[in-house]
């Protein structure tokens, strides 16, 4: 179809500008633009279709391991950081060499309010006049630069959504503040939240990728431009005028509707749009493989469809969704591809990062790791992933792992704490030692794996060597080789460390003296920390000294509780043992005669079960969501902040116990508190379960006697849990 004089004259005027402004422009590593021939896509002559774990974080990373920010008033306030270019290029080069052509990664995200007190950093900063647009923050754009040429260098297409329809990131909400706008607004297209939402997609558009010297709309990498991520709200003029401007200002590049839960009939028509998408998942009540044909019958084969999100489910469901993506067809169509949800890459400086979803599934890790990711059925999705792409490329099965790249190794100070970031296709990994940076080279360390989840860099390291076997002030050499399946690596660099750190005793901290009387009996308390040498074992005992009227509950547990069979004085013994040096110290007990009748058992307790019936309700009129128990028993939802249930419960002794809490969490995995005695709330994480649901243990202080025991909504939770009954034990 020959196009109208005007927009050839604009494709003309944009390839000239963004060849003039960048005169240092790389070639690209892509031959052709990804173009739409009806309902496919054609990498030149060649369909193209595709498979993959989704990667929302290869230009912004939610670091779960530090936790949450406390200044952040929405319950969840993750931290935030930017990748290194060695984490992209890994990152990305992990999901090639597992099969993957394309990817798509999550939204740009908005300044927010709480971000400065959090320490976050955005790509779409506040306008510096009241009605001027949002600026771009090039920090940001630099790493999203690289994510480009990285893409591009090694062979992966991007699909590239702008803004988000939720506030995770910031999205459209944050975007209509700017302009003291409402989030709906966004979708209006009279709205300065508009205006501002189409300058941004220009702003990006026309940038300059500071690594490949190419203009946006010039880089092949970049398949397709997304209006956002699950713009549920999407309307006919809002898509008519977004899509217009994206293909005014990127001619080469493909459009993708960023709807959800739907296929919008006015996008099959939109001359613009090339791909419309679907994210199925249990609340929009379509994740199943009988989606994809669905979706297909409706767009006709008048436009590309694309599966952009799928996933929190078990191996076997996914497996059945990605296999009707590949092989369903409606009238000749079929879906270009699909991704699962989702995936975290290597750390710079050793192990992975991750995210733990409100299901309880976590982020898949390439190349699939076990026995780590077992519970999370990794290698299961990492497999049937590679299937499928090995399907849509016309192979029987997945192609073997390349033999994995050199890992590198990160400089330390210590033996004990040795790192590396993992090499991309890596499954475990040899430690090797010298007494010279050239060798010879012995094995101290084999088949170690990096694949952890919830690696926690303060407190983790890969590799710790084995302090027996070091001399205090010498230098050792280290250097690691990767291996998998198809073979090892080359070694990767070579570190050298001093050894200066020598073992110290434990440390122990109790109370000198205690009293009670012989029907209480006592609660002992002592702490012991350790410098983590020669390992981190540190055996824990208490002993009575031979005196056997003298009980002890547990000797193996610094908190336990003793009981006496006579009065007097008694001495218990604390031991901190590290394997080397031990530390120990002593509490004098004195025992009175008893003041009240004794217990028939000091060490084992049980309050029984109270239901919610047994509680206090406190209930916060409300519309809807009113709280109350339902015919099934549980108490819910504590939708209303102030919402709660109260119980009394007795407990023969001061110390710790274990709340036994039988809850559902049918509207999905939310944070919930308890409040003990009225003290600060006990935060805990509830996971998604059925309408049956499941019991978890949550550890309390109480005092003897009369204690309190609230579950509620309290501030900054999150609410809309089921609680039926709780149970308080001996820990």
């Amino acid at each position: 179809m020959s196009k109208p004089l005007r927009k050839w004259l604009l494709v003309s005027m944009l390839s000239v500008l963004g060849s003039a402004g960048a005169m240092a422009a790389e070639q690209s590593h892509f031959e052709n633009f990804i173009t739409r021939d009806g309902a496919q896509l054609k990498d030149g002559n060649n369909v193209f279709r595709f498979a993959g774990i989704h990667a929302p974080e290869l230009h912004r990373i939610e670091d779960d391991a530090r936790g949450v920010c406390k200044a952040d008033p929405r319950g969840w306030g993750q931290y935030f950081k930017w990748p290194t270019a060695e984490e992209q290029e890994n990152w990305i080069r992990a999901m090639v060499q597992t099969g993957a052509k394309a990817q798509r990664v999550y939204v740009l995200s908005v300044q927010q309010e709480n971000d400065v007190a959090c320490g976050r950093a955005t790509h779409i900063l506040a306008p510096e006049t009241p009605d001027g647009m949002p600026r771009l923050n090039e920090e940001a754009m630099k790493v999203y630069d690289n994510m480009i040429a990285q893409a591009d260098k090694q062979g992966l297409r991007l699909i590239l959504p702008f803004i988000d329809h939720w506030w995770w990131w910031g999205g459209r909400e944050q975007l209509a503040a700017f302009y003291h706008e409402k989030p709906e607004d966004f979708y209006r297209t009279d709205s300065k939240t508009f205006k501002a939402y189409l300058d941004v997609i220009r702003q990006v558009i026309t940038r300059t990728n500071t690594v490949t010297g190419r203009a946006y709309f010039d880089e092949k990498a970049i398949m397709a431009w997304e209006t956002g991520n699950e713009l549920e709200d999407t309307n006919a003029d809002f898509l008519k005028q977004t899509a217009a401007w994206i293909r005014k200002w990127a001619p080469h590049q493909l459009i993708v509707d960023g709807t959800y839960k739907k296929i919008n009939a006015f996008a099959l028509t939109d001359p613009n749009i090339d791909i419309v998408s679907n994210h199925y998942y249990t609340n929009a009540g379509n994740n199943h493989p009988d989606q994809v044909s669905k979706d297909l019958q409706a767009i006709g084969g008048k436009k590309a469809y694309l599966v952009g999100e799928f996933g929190l489910l078990d191996h076997a469901q996914l497996n059945d969704i990605m296999q009707s993506i590949v092989h369903s067809e409606v009238n000749g169509a079929q879906a270009i591809g699909g991704f699962i949800w989702g995936f975290r890459g290597h750390r710079h400086d050793g192990g992975f990062y991750w995210h733990k979803e409100y299901t309880g599934h976590y982020s898949y890790h390439l190349p699939g790791f076990t026995p780590e990711g077992k519970a999370n059925q990794e290698m299961e999705v990492v497999n049937l992933v590679r299937t499928a792409s090995a399907q849509l490329a016309g192979l029987d099965k997945a192609p073997a792992l390349p033999v994995p790249d050199a890992p590198r190794l990160r400089e330390t100070n210590s033996p004990f704490a040795i790192n590396w970031m993992g090499a991309a296709v890596g499954r475990d990994y040899d430690v090797e030692r010298a007494a010279s940076a050239t060798g010879p080279w012995q094995v101290v360390g084999k088949d170690i794996s990096d694949g952890v989840n919830e690696w926690n860099p303060a407190t983790m390291a890969l590799f710790r060597d084995d302090y027996r076997n070091l001399q205090l002030g010498k230098t050792y050499y280290y250097r690691v080789i990767a291996k998998n399946e198809s073979g090892a690596s080359a070694p990767s660099n070579v570190i050298s460390v001093k050894h200066t750190q020598e073992n110290k005793a434990p440390t122990v901290a109790l109370t000198a003296s205690l009293t009670t009387t012989q029907d209480k009996g006592v609660a002992l308390k002592a702490t012991a920390t350790d410098d983590n040498l020669p390992d981190r074992k540190l055996a824990l005992s208490w002993s009575n000294n031979g005196n056997d009227k003298a009980h002890l509950c547990d000797s193996s547990k610094a908190e336990t509780r003793a009981w006496f069979s006579a009065p007097g004085s008694y001495a218990l013994t604390f031991t901190a043992d590290d394997g080397l040096l031990r530390t120990r110290k002593t509490v004098n007990v004195t025992v009175k005669e008893a003041v009240g009748k004794s217990p028939a058992d000091y060490c084992t307790f049980g309050g029984g079960v109270l239901d919610v019936s047994k509680g206090k309700l406190n209930v916060v009129k409300a519309s809807e969501n009113q709280l109350a128990i339902g015919d099934d028993g549980f108490l819910g939802p504590f939708a209303s902040e102030g919402d709660k249930v109260t119980w009394q419960v007795e407990v023969p002794w001061e110390g710790r116990f274990a709340l036994h809490v039988t809850f559902n969490g049918k509207w999905g995995g939310k944070k919930n508190s308890f409040v003990v005695n009225e003290g600060a709330p006990v935060e805990v994480e509830f996971p998604q379960t059925d309408e049956k649901g499941q019991q978890m243990v949550v550890p309390v202080t109480l005092n003897a006697g009369t204690n309190t025991i609230s579950f509620g909504k309290f501030p900054g939770d999150w609410g809309y849990m089921f609680i039926k009954s709780i149970e308080v034990t001996a820990e």
